[in-house]
């Protein structure tokens, strides 16, 4: 409890629960149900890009024999990382300090709603090509040789 609450003020624990409530009343209904659907299919895409990063480690051995394959399997998995990165700012939580003053609550719903529907839009839409790229390039790489060059 300490380490998550390290530096809040008395009166800001008091008020937890009440900002809490009243970020809830002043939310939407459309913009709870977008926040839901949102954090669903991040979570979605987080399984996903989770799998991928997975596969790509137990499957690097098969397909990368030198430095540059070695090198070009890092750096996908890096990629969906960075995937991974995304999807879970879109699942982040907001924090109850940013609800304490009234006249900054639409604004910070506002601006949260814009920011996890387009990284998410983003990063669903870097999935699917990459996942496209890592489908053509994993036969390329196990099939290449140095030989056939």
């Amino acid at each position: 409890f300490a380490l998550v609450t390290r530096g809040w003020e008395a009166h800001k624990m008091a008020r937890y629960e009440l900002t809490l409530r009243k970020r809830d009343k002043e939310m939407s209904a459309e913009a709870s149900r977008t926040f839901a659907s949102i954090d669903a299919k991040a979570t979605g895409l987080l399984t996903h890009t989770s799998m991928m990063i997975a596969g790509l480690g137990l499957i690097a051995p098969l397909v990368a024999d030198n430095h540059f394959e070695v090198g070009i399997v890092v750096a996908e998995i890096a990629i969906y990382l960075l995937i991974a990165l995304g999807c879970l700012r879109c699942l982040s939580v907001f924090r109850t300090h940013e609800f304490e003053a009234d006249d900054h609550v639409h604004t910070v719903i506002h601006r949260e709603l814009i920011i996890r529907a387009e990284l998410y839009s983003l990063c669903i839409r870097i999935a699917i090509v990459f996942t496209i790229v890592v489908f053509i390039m994993l036969p390329l790489l196990y099939f290449w040789t140095e030989k056939a060059a």
